[in-house]
């Protein structure tokens, strides 16, 4: 499932930058069916922007409860590359997610919105003109009872290379692995009650996945969709393989499909799965 998704999203051309509407509009077309196919409710939504219109996919399961967890990823690249683990790793996880969670709704007592995001990549990262910040924006001025969001961002590149993995901070170095096989579950200072919510160190799980807290400011470091959630008062944590502090090909064309570990990506997507099917509000 997961393969087929990111076969479609890497192989699209021209490739889905900001550039290529035509390319983005494939794209979120695509995912809608998806969303669709799992009975979500989905809709587009749309803003303008340099005289072009873009668009956020939004589906929803379990429409009938207020409070809300948001679960999402940009499916938008940087440049004239494929991005497979930026950031089509994270669509085939937001996708993957959709479909399990909506075999097992009925077990949840809140609403999920499930939302893919375009305009993650520069020019706009950074701008109000990402999608996550239309999004979130969206949230806050409709007073939406939000527990949280859940960022996937590149979730598909693992490594046994020794020392494979830096840190953006040179004291973590002495607590977290030296080799890039695992996946980390970031949050700030703000959502950190929100991270241990899901309890992920005692889901069933075959890599390691490490719960990590980023002091301010060096949160601000995270650079993803999260960020707008942060900024805008909602607690959030971002589900990474730690990007370009592992990942060799970051923004780069040597980030393919032939990169990406299949089964740890897998691993990693069901460990968010069996986490949110154990959430209590």
């Amino acid at each position: 499932m997961i393969e087929e998704t990111m076969q479609f999203l890497t192989q699209i051309q021209p490739p889905r930058n900001h550039k290529n509407i035509e390319s983005l509009n494939k794209v979120a077309l695509y995912i809608k069916e998806k969303f669709v196919l799992y009975g979500l409710e989905t809709q587009y939504q749309t803003y303008e922007t340099n005289g072009n219109t873009y668009k956020n996919v939004i589906g929803v399961l379990n429409p009938q409860y207020e409070k809300t967890l948001v679960i999402g990823g940009h499916y938008d690249v940087c440049g004239d590359i494929q991005g497979a683990d930026d950031n089509a790793s994270a669509i085939a996880g937001v996708i993957d997610t959709a479909r399990q969670l909506s075999l097992s709704k009925e077990q949840l007592n809140f609403k999920i919105e499930f939302v893919a995001f375009t305009l993650e990549e520069p020019p706009h990262f950074g701008l109000e003109t990402m999608g996550s910040f239309v999004h979130s924006k969206s949230l806050r001025d409709n007073d939406r009872d939000v527990i949280g969001m859940i960022n996937y961002e590149m979730i598909g590149y693992f490594t046994d290379k020794p020392n494979s993995q830096d840190y953006p901070i040179e004291f973590m170095k002495s607590f977290y692995p030296s080799t890039g096989n695992f996946i980390a579950n970031v949050s700030n200072e703000n959502s950190k009650e929100f991270l241990t919510k899901f309890d992920f160190g005692n889901v069933d799980k075959k890599i390691e996945s490490f719960d990590i807290v980023l002091p301010e400011p060096f949160s601000l470091i995270t650079a993803s969709d999260h960020l707008n959630y942060w900024q805008l008062g909602f607690n959030a944590i971002m589900i990474t393989d730690t990007a370009h502090f592992r990942n060799p090909n970051y923004h780069k064309d040597t980030d393919t499909i032939e990169t990406i570990n299949f089964e740890y990506m897998q691993y990693s997507i069901d460990m968010v799965v069996n986490g949110i099917k154990n959430l209590n509000i």
